[in-house]
């Protein structure tokens, strides 16, 4: 199954998205699922429901951190690579969506039971989160095409 496919199955199966995006590379970064749901836990609606950055660009920068991070370069390189590749991710997925805050991408504040109420009564994470989902991890995956720089 392809990283999207998964993402939304995970996504569909009431994970955020956080943990939908992370989860859906965790055997690729050599982690099991499990560790991957628990360690995006907090950063679905836009970072524990505050609306702010979109659950699925953090865990996609999760994954860059995760795949592309190299132990034996100075730790300056390293964060260097990191932060090109993660900056590519978020202005690639402004391009496409025109912010990276998920009360901006929604709509409405997810910040609020009302505003929650909103998203659902509109289908609003069928409609949007679903292609936001697939946005990221298309950009991710073409990312990941780069030479892996992880060092196990």
């Amino acid at each position: 199954m392809k990283p999207a496919e998964k993402a939304i199955k995970l996504y569909k199966e009431e994970f955020n998205c956080s943990q939908a995006i992370f989860s859906a590379y965790a055997e690729e970064l050599g982690i099991d699922e499990q560790t991957a749901v628990r360690v995006a836990s907090s950063f679905g609606g836009g970072i524990a429901r505050t609306g702010k950055t979109c659950g699925a660009v953090t865990g996609a920068l999760m994954v860059i951190g995760m795949k592309q991070w190299n132990s034996e370069k100075e730790k300056e390189e390293a964060k260097a690579h990191v932060y090109k590749l993660s900056n590519q991710l978020m202005d690639e997925f402004k391009a496409r969506n025109k912010t990276l805050n998920c009360e901006e991408l929604l709509g409405v504040s997810v910040s609020t039971p009302e505003g929650r109420a909103v998203v659902k009564a509109n289908q609003l994470t069928g409609k949007v989160c679903n292609r936001v989902i697939n946005d990221v991890t298309e950009i991710l995956d073409s990312l990941m095409e780069l030479p892996s720089k992880t060092i196990r």
